[in-house]
């Protein structure tokens, strides 16, 4: 997994191994916006080389090996770079989570092991950063003992467990935090203003809601948790209080997390991965199952007078043995670059699976619907006027 970093440092790619340890690379030359190499992926796994410049392809290549982390005692699952760059977590068959902290100037390779967390009782298999709310950035781990579990900075650079999220029957094979684009189209403030029962005017300034978690299990279903606010005991701020200096505040008391969705039922084997689209809020998910499922979150509309705005998943589409009788093992969202693409910015899907291929959908592929008409299994929407005049000019009967 590379490291986002910045513009002025090096790129760094990190890989976990079998053999326990934790393998760094540095690439020397910094890649400007223009260096890049160019691929075309087809849809059968054919890899089609776009750049005619060779010096190209040589910089493209020039990575240099850096050194090896050590100290987790079996394999290590998986890696993660914080979203500042600042961290690297680490996760293992071991139980336990590593976090690194690159101390050494720069281009040099100091690393220093910050915590070594150990609460789960089984094989960690994921773990996923939040960027940092004005509270520090925050952990989230999934594991064979079917938990989630939320680390942070505790207190003076101590880092422990803040809640435990239980409801899975199964592993937990991957995690997702929310992407802003789904937290400002769904949060609650700007609905209520949006919908015409206040000034919409300054509500951009307004705070956004802590970031949902996306979990995916062996048990087949894809759950959504949400912190549910808890008020500070009297007289005593709040640690989440970003108004309040952080050397101020008191250490975080445990949080408390609920699921408040679960996602429609479409796989039938163990979801192995899922991915929160940054660009449409939608999310898709892939298997043993082989299949490629895409949902989106909409409202519903309040259920009383003045009550709160529900929303609710629907499937989009679903793309039946994605790779043949293989597994799926890892999905996720990328801009669709190829001269077939629609209009600029369009998303494509990317899968890997256990037939050792690289596969690229486009949206028409697993969504054959358009999107807008489909709805949730069981309900029946009645057709609105522009549903009509689109049907009129189609050619197609009303009746």
């Amino acid at each position: 997994m590379p490291n986002k970093g910045v513009a002025d440092r090096e790129m760094m790619l990190v890989s976990g191994s079998f053999d326990h340890t934790i393998g760094l690379w540095r690439r020397r030359e910094n890649m400007g916006p223009t260096e890049t190499l160019e691929r075309e992926i087809k849809n059968g796994g054919e890899l089609i080389d776009l750049s005619d410049d060779e010096e190209d392809k040589d910089e493209a290549e020039d990575w240099e090996f850096s050194l090896i982390l050590e100290g987790h005692e079996s394999e290590v699952k998986n890696v993660a770079w914080s979203p500042s760059s600042q961290y690297l977590a680490t996760c293992s068959r071991d139980k336990s989570i590593w976090i690194w902290e690159d101390v050494g100037e720069e281009g040099d390779d100091e690393w220093e092991t910050i915590a070594v967390l150990q609460e789960h009782t089984a094989d960690v298999k994921c773990i996923a950063w939040r960027e940092n709310d004005g509270n520090g950035e925050v952990l989230a781990s999934g594991s064979y003992d079917d938990t989630v579990r939320i680390w942070r900075e505790v207190e003076d650079g101590e880092w422990g467990s803040v809640a435990e999220l239980e409801g899975h029957k199964g592993t937990v094979w991957a995690l997702e935090w929310e992407p802003r684009v789904s937290q400002e189209k769904f949060d609650p403030e700007r609905e209520f203003e949006m919908d015409g029962d206040a000034d919409a005017e300054g509500f951009e300034d307004s705070p956004l809601p802590t970031k949902r978690l996306l979990s995916c299990s062996h048990d087949c279903t894809i759950r959504i948790w949400s912190l549910t606010p808890a008020p500070p005991p009297q007289n005593r701020p709040s640690y989440l209080n970003s108004g309040i200096p952080s050397t101020m505040r008191p250490a975080p008391a445990e949080e408390t997390w609920t699921c408040t969705a679960t996602l429609p039922k479409v796989h039938d084997l163990p979801i192995y991965s899922i991915s929160w689209s940054p660009k449409t809020g939608r999310v898709v998910s892939t298997g043993a199952d082989s299949k490629v499922a895409i949902y989106e979150e909409r409202t519903k509309g309040r259920s009383s007078v003045g009550g709160e705005i529900e929303h609710e998943w629907v499937v989009l589409g679903v793309l039946e043995g994605g790779h043949g009788p293989y597994e799926i093992n890892h999905v996720t969202w990328c801009t669709r670059y190829d001269p077939g693409k629609n209009y600029e910015g369009e998303e494509m899907v990317i899968t890997t699976g256990d037939d050792g291929a690289v596969r690229a959908w486009t949206m028409e592929m697993i969504m054959p619907v358009p999107a807008k008409n489909v709805i949730p299994a069981g309900r029946v929407r009645a057709m609105t006027l522009e549903d009509k005049v689109e049907a009129i000019m189609a050619g197609k009967s009303l009746a």
